[in-house]
C-alpha cells in the first residue's frame, strides 16, 4: 500500500555535512530552503522497508516492503525497561573523562507525580589518578527529549556554572526557583565542560596518558534495559561521527531530587 510512514529517518548529505530529520504522523518532513539545491544524496529508512538512497529529492518518496527485517523483531519479557539499578549494579562504577565543550546527558523518566525538581545531582570526580580535577568548574542544564528520546533543546535559558566544594558523593545544584516538573516524555540532566580558555591548564599527564585538565563524572556499568540512557555531544570536523548527540555504553551518575 502507499500509506504515509511516520517516524521514518531521513539523512541528507549536503556539502560534506549531514542533517537528520524524522517524518511526522502524516509521513511528511520539510527540508530547509538553504539545503534544497545543495543536496548530494538523501537516504530514507524505516523498520520493515528497504532503505531508499538517491542523489535527487522527489516531492513524494515511496519505500518498498522488506519482510526480512520484520522476521528479526522479537518481543519478550526481557525487553521491558528497568527503572532502577540493583544494589550490586550500583557498586560497579568507573570514572569517565571529557574534553572542552563536551556535553554529557542522562535521561530522567517521569516519576508518576508532578513534583518540582529541587536539586540536580552530579557525581563529579577526578580522572586517571590526577587529583583535584573534580574541583574545577563545569556547567549544568536540562534538555527536552525529542520524538526519538534523545536530548533536544535546553530548558534553562542560561547554563549554571558550578564548582564542587566538598568531598560528598553528590554535588547538588539547587534549581527550585525555576519550578520545573518532568513532562510525560521525560527530560535530560546535562553536565557541560567549559571552553579551554576557562581552565588554568589545558593538558595534564594521567594514568591514561595525556588528558584534558577538566572535571570527570562517575558512571555505572551499562545495562541494556535500564531506561536512563546516556548521550555525549562533542564537536569535530567529521559530522558523521560527532557534532550530534551520540549514545554511550554507560550510565552517567547524574540524578534529580524533588520537593517533598
Amino acid at each position: 500500500s502507499r500509506l504515509p510512514i511516520p517516524n521514518a529517518t531521513i539523512k541528507i548529505a549536503s556539502q560534506n555535512e549531514l542533517k537528520y530529520f524524522v517524518t511526522d504522523d502524516n509521513g511528511k518532513f520539510e527540508i530547509p530552503s538553504n539545503y534544497k539545491n545543495k543536496i548530494d544524496y538523501i537516504e530514507v529508512s524505516s523498520l520493515g522497508f528497504k532503505k531508499y538512497f538517491k542523489n535527487i529529492v522527489s516531492n513524494v518518496i515511496y519505500l518498498e516492503d522488506d519482510i526480512s527485517q520484520l522476521d528479526e523483531v522479537v518481543v519478550n519479557s526481557e525487553s521491558k525497561p528497568k527503572f532502577e539499578l540493583s544494589f550490586f549494579e550500583k557498586l560497579d562504577t568507573r570514572e569517565t573523562g571529557f574534553s572542552w565543550d563536551n556535553k554529557a546527558a542522562l535521561y530522567i523518566p517521569k516519576n508518576g507525580e508532578n513534583k518540582y525538581i529541587k536539586n540536580l545531582l552530579y557525581a563529579v570526580s577526578d580522572c586517571g589518578g590526577v587529583k583535584n580535577l573534580q574541583y574545577l568548574p563545569f556547567k549544568v542544564n536540562l534538555y527536552t527529549a525529542d520524538s526519538l528520546g534523545m536530548p533536544d533543546k535546553p530548558i534553562l535559558h542560561d547554563e549554571i556554572i558550578v564548582r564542587k566544594k566538598d568531598d560528598d558523593k553528590w554535588t547538588k545544584v539547587d534549581i527550585s526557583k525555576y519550578k520545573i516538573t518532568i513532562p510525560d516524555e521525560g527530560l535530560f540532566v546535562a553536565f557541560i565542560i567549559l571552553k579551554e580558555k576557562d581552565y588554568p591548564i589545558d593538558f595534564i599527564n594521567s594514568n591514561y596518558g595525556t588528558i584534558s585538565a577538566v572535571p570527570a563524572l562517575k558512571a555505572y556499568k551499562y545495562s541494556k534495559t535500564y531506561i536512563r540512557k546516556s548521550y555525549l555531544y562533542y564537536e569535530c570536523n567529521y559530522p558523521e561521527k560527532c557534532n550530534k548527540w551520540l549514545p554511550q555504553n554507560l550510565h552517567y551518575m547524574m540524578d534529580v531530587e524533588y520537593w517533598f
